[in-house]
């Protein structure tokens, strides 16, 4: 039997679990986008070396682990906590975080075929057609939610947020081109055409809320200095697409030159294409970068938040896209800009980590944070935490 001291320690203990799991976001996922996107970046360094993909390789093990971990504390989240998805899904804010969840396993993708290469298609392969469906559900699904019930009547309502789950199309159409070139020859096809309709898809949405998002720029300014982070997510959607792009034109351009018509072989139409493509999207990439910048160099935003891991990712896609620029066209400059963007990217990614370790796990802001959020729409949701907490201690002291 325990004492009555380690039975109060138990408690505390248990209630300090439980109110993490229940306040638990999906923006959470945005952690292991950017652990992965970092991870990427270190495995196909411009300049590489290899202690250099060991470091990326370690980030990469890092990313797995959390999306795991994140997983399940989704799964006891709404198992513990029975309504809190309905709540997330129909929360204007919160709900478009759902869509890191896709990305983070794209991201996990995406670097696991970068390590293991043929030897790990298959997995991956399955894995993405897991993670296609998640997109989707994202993009359409839960858009037409957003369609229905949110309410965003002001244009301080709409911030850059609202691209998150629209993006995963994209993030998953340039993983499924990384996945392309490890299949056997005759699997590619149908990649081919499946990664070009998503990456369409993904884009045309993109663009859409961008220019809504631009709109709210020119009527409502920028967004506060809280919501100042989200700035950087409309590179998201260039970066990434442009990189996606890229593989995916080079992927055709190899398939028809080795099946249908060789000539192209003299003159690569679709290489080009995607190479001019690939230059125009990054260089509006480059505009929403300045803006973000400058934005947090004017507004200067200090209060931490689980979103600030929306910074890592879009600009880590920025980098991979210049870096696919510097191959195609044989550009130092290109390799340059990507050995830069990617450095910080790193960097900013590691100090993240210590802050989000700080506020989440040696203080509980980010959970509280997210809390208030909650509560404030959802006012019993206070009430409900409470009641479990105590019904959780109880059975921890009974079974002591």
């Amino acid at each position: 039997m325990l004492q009555k001291s380690e039975v109060v320690v138990r408690r505390s203990i248990t209630e300090i679990l439980l109110y993490r799991i229940e306040y638990f976001s999906p923006a959470w996922f945005g952690m292991v986008m950017g652990t992965g996107i970092s991870g990427a970046i270190l495995i196909d360094y411009p300049f590489g070396a290899e202690w250099l993909r060991d470091i990326g390789i370690a980030f990469w093990a890092f990313a797995t682990g959390l999306l795991i971990l994140f997983c399940i504390m989704t799964i006891l989240r709404h198992i513990l906590f029975p309504g809190t998805f309905k709540q997330v899904l129909f929360h204007p804010m919160q709900s478009m975080f759902l869509g890191c969840m896709p990305m983070g396993l794209s991201s996990v993708i995406a670097d696991t075929i970068g390590i293991f290469g043929k030897r790990a298609v298959w997995p991956c392969y399955i894995l993405w057609w897991i993670d296609l469906a998640l997109s989707l559900a994202c993009a359409w699904l839960l858009v037409f939610v957003g369609f229905v019930h949110h309410s965003r009547k002001q244009p301080e309502g709409l911030n850059a947020v609202i691209l998150l789950p629209v993006v995963t199309l994209v993030v998953n159409s340039s993983t499924g081109s990384l996945i392309l070139e490890e299949l056997p020859e005759n699997w590619r096809p149908h990649m081919i055409v499946m990664t070009t309709l998503v990456w369409g898809n993904g884009e045309a949405l993109a663009y859409a809320f961008t220019c809504v998002y631009t709109w709210r720029l020119l009527t409502g300014n920028m967004p506060t200095r809280e919501m100042m982070i989200s700035c950087f997510l409309p590179i998201g959607p260039l970066g990434q697409g442009a990189y996606g792009f890229l593989l995916n034109s080079q992927s055709l351009q190899n398939y028809l030159v080795k099946h249908d018509y060789p000539m192209l072989s003299q003159v690569p139409v679709f290489k080009y294409v995607g190479i001019i493509v690939a230059v125009v999207m990054v260089g509006f990439a480059t505009f929403w970068l300045f803006c973000a910048v400058a934005g947090c160099l004017y507004y200067r935003p200090k209060i931490f938040g689980i979103a600030w891991w929306g910074l890592s990712f879009p600009v880590g896609t920025y980098a991979l896209a210049t870096n696919q620029l510097g191959i195609a066209l044989n550009s130092d400059a290109f390799r340059v800009v990507s050995c830069v963007v990617g450095t910080i990217v790193v960097v900013v990614s590691f100090a993240l980590f210590i802050a989000t370790f700080y506020f989440s796990v040696i203080k509980d802001d980010i959970f509280r944070n997210f809390a208030m959020e909650m509560e404030q729409m959802y006012p019993k949701q206070e009430a409900l935490s409470n009641k479990t907490d105590d019904l959780g201690a109880s059975r921890i002291e009974k079974f002591c």
